[in-house]
Parts: structure tokens; C-alpha cells; sequence
């Protein structure tokens, strides 16, 4: 096809040839980059179909998060800690959700000196602990989630958790 066209132009046939030659050729790129344009927006539609549909189920999660009903509280923080650790989740999203943990983790910091304490679970069951141990700090099922939320928005954005918090995400929920 190629040498065809070469053979035309070269010759003195005249430029409707060379044009009519060339139309096929200039529709198939047409074809080709309509092809990878329409790849494109397929592509695009489904992150932004995605993304939303991530930032709907935040929006439940951080409801949930802020009822007063303690195992609502403790569903909602679960599911934003999971909702934190998705690949759809940026930077700025995992602030945000380090940011609804700040009123229930101050809450625990203001029940005592967080970074010589061991964390106790609230329950029905009472606790047995020696004479030497550090103080105690009961904790909720939520408060443990909230912390886990942070430990995980953290990850995400790259910076340290600081150890207290660690330690109660680390401890096993209360009931």
C-alpha cells in the first residue's frame, strides 16, 4: 500500500489519487486513536465511579463513628480503619480519617497519664492485676478502634503513631 502511494506521488497522476490512496490509511489511525481515547475515559470513569463510591462508604462509616451508641461507635471506626487502608485512599483522605479519632483518643489521654499505663478493656469480667503493675486505664471497644483507625491513617500518610496510641490498638477489644 505504501509503495503504491509512493508510486502515485511520484508519478504525475493526479493529487484525488494520492488523496483517495491515503483515506484508508488516515482512517485507520482515526480508528486508533478514537480506540485509545475511548480506553481513556473507560479507564478515568471507573476511578471516579470507585472513589465515590469509597467516599460514600466513608461517609456511613463516620456516621456510624459518631453515634452515641457504643458498638455503632465501635462498627463505624472498623470500617474507616479498612476504609483507610484502601489503595483509593490518599494522603489527605488518611488525615481526615486520623482526624475523627482526636476527640475519643483525647478522651483516653485525659482519663490519665497514657504513657505508663497498661490499657484494660471495659466488660463485665473484673481484672486481676499485681501489686506492681503500672495504673490502669479502662478502655472501650470503640476507643480501641479509634486508635486502630489512627495506627492505620497513619501508615498511610507516613508518619509515626505516637507509642501510647500503638499500645491501644494493640489491646483486645472490650465487649
Amino acid at each position: 500500500m505504501i509503495a503504491t502511494v509512493l508510486d502515485a506521488a511520484v508519478s504525475d497522476e493526479p493529487w484525488l489519487v494520492i488523496v483517495a490512496t491515503l483515506g484508508p490509511l488516515v482512517a485507520a489511525i482515526g480508528a486508533i486513536g478514537a480506540l485509545i481515547i475511548g480506553i481513556q475515559t473507560v479507564r478515568q470513569r471507573t476511578a471516579a465511579d470507585a472513589q465515590t463510591q469509597w467516599w460514600a462508604r466513608v461517609q456511613w462509616a463516620a456516621g456510624l463513628a459518631l453515634e452515641a451508641d457504643e458498638s455503632k461507635r465501635s462498627v463505624g471506626f472498623d470500617a474507616l480503619a479498612l476504609l483507610a487502608s484502601s489503595p483509593l485512599a490518599g494522603p489527605d483522605d488518611a488525615a481526615f480519617l486520623a482526624g475523627l479519632s482526636f476527640d475519643v483518643l483525647g478522651e483516653v489521654r485525659d482519663r490519665g497519664v497514657v504513657d505508663d499505663v497498661d490499657f484494660v478493656p471495659v466488660g463485665d469480667e473484673p481484672f486481676v492485676r499485681t501489686s506492681d503493675a503500672r495504673p490502669v486505664v479502662e478502655v472501650t471497644r470503640s476507643e480501641v478502634s479509634a486508635a486502630k483507625l489512627r495506627v492505620v491513617a497513619d501508615r498511610g500518610r507516613g508518619r509515626a503513631t505516637p507509642p501510647w496510641i500503638a499500645r491501644l490498638a494493640a489491646t483486645a477489644s472490650g465487649s
